[in-house]
C-alpha cells in the first residue's frame, strides 16, 4: 500500500512540459522558410492567448530572426471578425521566437494563415485550431486541486487497512 501512496505523489507532481511557454500546434513548410507555431495556454481558451512563431530557412535549417511574420484567424463559422496580428520579439519568451500577445474573442474553430516575409522572399502556411470556451479552472489547476484529497483518501484507505493488522498482533 505505501507503494501506491508514493506513487500517487509522484505521478501528482508532474507536469508536461513545452517548449518556450506553448504547446507545438503547427510545423510547416512556408515559401523558403519552415514554420513553427506555439500556443499557450493548453488547452487553447476564449481568452488571452500567446502564439509563439519560429522561422527557420527551409534549405538550412538557420533561424531567421529578421523576417516579418503576420498571423491571420478566421472563424470557420463566421461569428466575429477576422484577426490580423503581427508577431513581434518583444513579446516572446525566446530571442528564436516571435510573438502575439492577444485575446481570442469566442470559441470555435478557426483557420489559421501564417504569413512569412524577408526582403522578397514570401512564404505562407496554414491550418486551424480549436479554441475551446472559456473556463473558471483550467484542466491542469483543476487535477492539481483533485490531487490532494485523491492522497488524503489513499491515507485513509491505508490508516483503515493496517488497523485490523495490529490488533491482531497484540491478542
Amino acid at each position: 500500500m505505501r507503494h501506491i501512496l508514493l506513487l500517487a505523489m509522484v505521478f501528482s507532481a508532474f507536469h508536461p512540459a513545452y517548449a518556450d511557454g506553448g504547446r507545438l500546434r503547427l510545423h510547416e513548410p512556408a515559401g523558403s522558410f519552415m514554420v513553427t507555431l506555439f500556443t499557450s495556454p493548453d488547452p487553447l481558451a476564449q481568452g488571452q492567448a500567446d502564439f509563439s512563431v519560429a522561422v527557420e530557412q527551409r534549405d538550412s535549417a538557420g533561424l531567421v530572426e529578421d523576417a516579418d511574420v503576420t498571423l491571420i484567424l478566421t472563424p470557420i463559422d463566421g461569428n466575429g471578425a477576422r484577426l490580423v496580428l503581427h508577431a513581434s520579439h518583444s513579446g516572446a519568451t525566446s530571442r528564436f521566437l516571435q510573438a502575439a500577445n492577444f485575446t481570442l474573442p469566442h470559441s470555435g474553430v478557426w483557420d489559421l494563415t501564417i504569413v512569412v516575409q524577408q526582403g522578397i522572399a514570401v512564404g505562407r502556411c496554414s491550418g486551424q485550431i480549436d479554441v475551446l470556451p472559456h473556463r473558471l479552472f483550467a484542466d491542469q489547476i483543476a487535477w492539481e486541486i483533485a490531487a490532494v484529497p485523491f492522497i488524503v483518501v489513499l491515507f485513509g484507505i491505508h490508516q483503515l487497512r493496517k488497523r485490523p493488522y495490529q490488533l491482531s498482533i497484540r491478542q
